[in-house]
């Protein structure tokens, strides 16, 4: 038995409450994949700094993981 036509319009109601409910875009942003040769922009090289600047416990105990 399919679903009236109300039912599929009330449905789609409700979905679209719940995503605006929940505070997350309705389509994905698109991104761009980087290629290794590519530049790094300037927002990956201040996340590459606060990446290398976080404190390592093996590194610092010189422990090593086998």
């Amino acid at each position: 038995m399919s679903p009236s036509v109300a039912s599929l319009y009330r449905a789609l109601a409700e979905a679209e409450n719940a995503t605006a409910d929940d505070s997350l875009p309705l389509r994905p942003k698109p991104v761009r994949l980087r290629r290794p040769e590519d530049p790094l922009t300037s927002e990956e090289l201040d996340l590459r700094e606060r990446l290398q600047a976080q404190p390592r416990p093996n590194a610092e105990t010189g422990s090593q993981t086998p």
